[in-house]
């Protein structure tokens, strides 16, 4: 275990600028708080340093530590805590790390022993791969066959060839060139690539052996297919790739989830870039906008970046900007004072902003918000302070804010109706999450998120049948995730049987649609646009109805052919995909 030993030790009474005269004179990242000989907690360098426009004020510090030592700290690994402080067996600290060394050095033992069964695993499969192995001696004379030898190198049984020599059967045109020969010369591990008489390319290893004189006693030589060997590395490598993926996608899960108890469900490849983003952004504490349509779920985005952040133990307040009437929009994001206004509370109110304090606001619906309060919200970004109503004193606040909306906020700005400083200073990270639509993988998962929660609230076990998904994959949801569960909650409840039909979503999904684009002509227009828009609306409603093309033609009674053009034509100004 590698734990660190750049710590110092310090008095609970000492103040910022003596501590940061013992980090910068013995080069060290951590400060331990000691009262009355005993460590009470931690100062990190970042931390101390937030503090230095306040010198003579005794040091902040965590509390949040635990005390462990080294044989016992990976039974921790799990806990929650910011550093673990290292004692020896006289109880002395010698050293700290922090919770995510902690973890990741708990993670490499976890996976040491994974690596001990594969590589058991993989010394298997690479001796079933072998084609042979054969052991000479230093003159050449073939002494040993592998038992997994097959006739495929040398057209004949190789224990048949034990007592020759390999370096004969070379000169008889058996393979070339050879790698016995090689070892010989060079006295060291060689690798070639050999042709043998039945015209295939062979991976020979020649590897030598010395005895305790450093005399050349033996050459062990495995040779196998060169395809075979390319087709594992590449497997191999795929693997590896794989398993970082799922590990990094695992422990962004884990984060996300933890004290959040709506999931973000999802399998697209879109979403899961989109959750890295997520992850690197919520390191720092710059303001983020939240882009997309509506039900898309962009306030669980912005729980999901709070709760990765360093702020995650602190409030997540949320307020929709277009959902308060613009009267109480102000008291409500900044509070008041006692008497401000008829009608106030005698005490005043604290607004949201100051209850979101050390932790995340996150306006939803930014776009709504009136002219007159962008102003304050920009001061209140700016200056990191609050005035509230009928108040007198500015009061400072330390909070992120996440803003999100379905709008586009650059047009607002050049139509005057968004401040364009206030733009530039919400839109310093951008993230834009795309409709369900573009994420067709996204759906199935969500869907079955939804069944099981549905299922357990009605005491049911309802499911969809394959051509219900079908439908549900191809509709083009215009009110995202939020009418997805909409739609899922009204078929449980409206579906007598347990399993839910094609027919049964369509009659959800389409009943404003069966009389909604009748074969009528009301003016003249050219024929070819009539049989165009008459087509057009019959392969849509065919398609919300029916899964596959093949029963589209079936039902509209011609060939499958004619179907297939016709979608490829049209699918552009379908309403299903």
């Amino acid at each position: 275990m590698n734990y660190n030993k750049d710590f110092a030790v310090i008095n609970a009474s000492t103040n910022v600028r003596e501590a940061l005269d013992t980090i910068i004179q013995a080069s060290i990242r951590l400060l331990v708080i000691e009262s009355e000989g005993k460590p009470v907690g931690v100062c990190d360098s970042f931390h101390l340093l937030m503090q230095k426009d306040q010198p003579e004020q005794k040091v902040v510090f965590h509390t949040d530590f635990i005390l462990t030592t080294s044989k016992d700290i990976f039974s921790l690994a799990n806990d929650n805590f910011s550093y673990a402080l290292i004692e020896d067996d006289t109880g002395e600290i010698i050293g700290w790390m922090d919770q995510k060394s902690v973890e990741i050095d708990h993670l490499k033992q976890a996976y040491s022993k994974d690596l001990g069964a594969i590589t058991t695993d993989l010394e298997a499969i690479v001796d079933s791969i072998y084609d042979e192995v054969l052991v000479v001696d230093s003159l050449g004379k073939i002494i040993r066959v592998s038992n997994r030898s097959t006739h495929q190198l040398w057209g004949v049984d190789p224990e048949t060839v034990i007592g020759q020599n390999i370096l004969e059967l070379e000169e008889k045109g058996w393979f070339k060139p050879s790698v016995t020969r090689k070892v010989l010369e060079e006295k060291k591990k060689i690798s070639i690539v050999q042709h043998n008489r039945l015209g295939r390319k062979i991976l020979a290893v020649g590897n030598p052996v010395f005895n305790q004189k450093n005399e050349l006693e033996r050459i062990v030589i495995a040779s196998r297919d060169i395809t075979a060997v390319k087709k594992l590395e590449e497997e191999l490598e795929e693997a590896k790739t794989l398993k970082e993926k799922y590990r990094k996608e695992v422990d962004i899960l884990k984060k996300v989830q933890h004290g959040n108890e709506k999931k973000i469900i999802y399998q697209s490849e879109q979403i899961k870039n989109l959750m890295f983003e997520v992850e690197r952004v919520a390191r720092v504490e710059s303001t983020v906008t939240l882009y997309g349509e509506s039900g898309v779920g962009k306030e669980l985005f912005a729980q999901a970046i709070h709760q990765l952040s360093p702020r995650a133990e602190n409030p997540f307040i949320r307020i929709n900007c277009g959902s308060i009437p613009e009267n109480l929009l102000e008291s409500e994001l900044f509070g008041y004072e006692k008497g401000a206004f008829t009608g106030a509370l005698s005490n005043g109110k604290k607004g949201l902003f100051e209850l979101a304090n050390e932790g995340t606001l996150f306006l939803d619906e930014i776009g709504e918000l009136p002219l007159n309060l962008q102003v304050k919200l920009l001061r209140a970004i700016q200056e990191r302070e609050i005035m509230k109503i009928g108040g007198s004193k500015a009061i400072p606040i330390n909070i992120r804010i996440i803003t999100a909306t379905n709008k586009n906020l650059e047009e607002m700005v050049s139509q005057g109706t968004f401040r364009e400083d206030l733009f530039y200073r919400i839109h310093v990270i951008p993230l834009f999450i795309p409709p369900l639509r573009e994420r067709i993988a996204d759906i199935e998962p969500i869907v079955y998120h939804f069944l099981e929660y549905y299922n357990e609230r009605f005491s049911s076990k309802k499911y969809f049948s394959e051509d219900a998904m079908e439908v549900l994959k191809t509709y083009k949801w215009p009110g995202n995730i939020r009418q997805l569960q909409n739609v899922t909650e009204r078929a449980m409840v409206v579906t007598a049987e347990q399993m839910i039909t094609a027919n049964d979503l369509v009659k959800i999904l389409d009943n404003r649609q069966k009389n909604q684009h009748p074969v009528e002509v009301h003016t003249i227009i050219p024929l070819q646009h009539a049989v165009q828009d008459t087509e057009r609306q019959l392969l849509q409603l065919a398609l919300l109805k029916y899964k596959t093309l093949t029963k589209v033609a079936e039902v509209l009674e011609v060939s499958q052919p004619t179907i297939s053009r016709l979608y490829n034509k049209l699918k552009n100004s379908l309403q299903v995909r």
